[in-house]
């Protein structure tokens, strides 16, 4: 689950040197979140081939981060045995093939073994990616091969939504994701002959470790936390363009544009958010972050018109600052024995809640209600537990 490298485990490369190799690894990676979030934009034209409602809409993802959570968890023993390379390219594969399965499939039970077996292999290159990158980059240059890495889920944000957008004009759903599998299944092949091999070695689970993790207050309150803020994100993106069109009567196009501009700003603004952190507080910053991500997310089930366009734009831009604060924090729990198990816990943990389980949520009560009550109940929920538990002690220190 963590990874721990010996003597010869740091790259050695100048940051220009490996820079072809890591737009490379970026590329993958920006092509393995895409095969997730492409569902989003998707989501009102799957809802109407297969005659679902809106609860079974949201459950969609909740099968893809029950296979991510799972696959996070046990990518070590994978990477064990064939290696980070090898695992890398059997992760972006095995989703093109996922990917092509699921475009064939009418019938929901199918879809959701199948996106459940998506996250799954979506799941496997996360360690491997993050440990590839530092046996391609120097030490010096760790935190600038990161960023480079980091701009692949900012930028599938704001491709999916307009790459759907111009394609479902023509062509339906299955041909989106048909096409997506192909291309995933050709990159796969590119990375296999050309992608970085670095010899990194892998530590194991430490139980003792994470059962120390696991008792510590300031873990319990980060997974709630944190999956509160990647419901703030990745959750509400995940049924926003449904609102938009079933609730607010806006055509595919518009709605796919619209989602798109609103997360423009999520490229740059976590760098305000870790000056934020570093400035005030990281646990000042965690309570205060998702006060205001709340606050600008009860308005959604309220309004209409350009009032509703300027929170759809100001929510993200606010709901992104919290991430550099809360692996901060994440980082520093469970002191030095125990580095790195947090995030390792609680990072697919909290993506099973706020990516998987809530969406749920707000489409259940869509069901019922509306999808505008769900978000503004998930608005209230962030308000409350910022006040409750962000405000907490344990994480004031951080």
């Amino acid at each position: 689950m963590n990874f721990k490298y010996g003597v010869n485990g740091g790259g050695s490369n100048s940051f220009r040197q490996a820079l072809p190799n890591l737009l490379l690894l970026t590329s993958v990676f920006f092509l393995n979140f895409i095969s997730r979030v492409i569902f989003s934009p998707l989501l009102p034209e799957i809802e109407k081939t297969l005659g679902i409602d809106h609860g079974a809409s949201g459950s969609l993802f909740f099968f893809i981060s029950m296979g991510y959570f799972i696959s996070i968890l046990l990518s070590t023993r994978v990477s064990e045995r064939i290696g980070h390379k090898n695992t890398i390219v059997l992760s972006i594969c095995s989703c093109g093939v996922m990917l092509m399965l699921i475009g064939t499939f009418q019938n929901l039970l199918f879809m959701r073994i199948g996106l459940f077996l998506l996250g799954y292999c979506a799941g496997l290159y996360l360690q491997s990616g993050l440990a590839t990158i530092t046996g391609l980059v120097s030490p010096t240059h760790i935190a600038r091969g990161m960023s480079v890495h980091e701009l692949a889920p900012n930028l599938g944000f704001v491709v999916a939504p307009l790459a759907c957008s111009a394609v479902l004009h023509f062509y339906s759903y299955n041909v989106v994701l048909l096409t997506l599998g192909a291309i995933l299944i050709v990159v796969s092949g590119l990375y296999l002959l050309k992608g970085y091999d670095g010899a990194l070695q892998v530590k194991g689970v430490d139980r003792q470790a994470i059962r120390t993790v696991l008792g510590l207050p300031q873990f319990r309150q980060m997974v709630l936390l944190l999956s509160l803020a990647i419901c703030g994100t990745l959750g509400i993106y995940s049924m926003l363009p449904l609102y938009l069109i079933t609730e607010h009567g806006l055509d595919k196009e518009a709605a796919n544009t619209l989602v798109a501009f609103s997360r423009i700003s999520a490229v740059f603004m976590p760098l305000v958010g870790g000056w934020l952190g570093d400035r005030l507080g990281n646990g000042k910053v965690l309570r205060y972050i998702l006060l205001a991500t709340g606050l600008l997310t009860i308005p959604f089930g309220q309004l209409t018109g350009l009032p509703l366009l300027l929170f759809i734009v100001l929510q993200p831009m606010v709901a992104v600052c919290f991430f550099p604060s809360a692996f901060a924090v994440l980082s520093r729990i469970g002191g030095e024995e125990a580095r790195g198990v947090a995030v390792s816990l609680c990072v697919p943990l909290a993506f099973l809640i706020g990516g998987g389980l809530l969406p749920m949520v707000i489409g259940l009560v869509g069901d019922y209600a509306s999808l505008g009550l769900g978000f503004s109940l998930i608005g209230a929920l962030m308000v409350l537990i910022a006040i409750v538990v962000g405000g907490g002690k344990n994480l004031w220190s951080f």
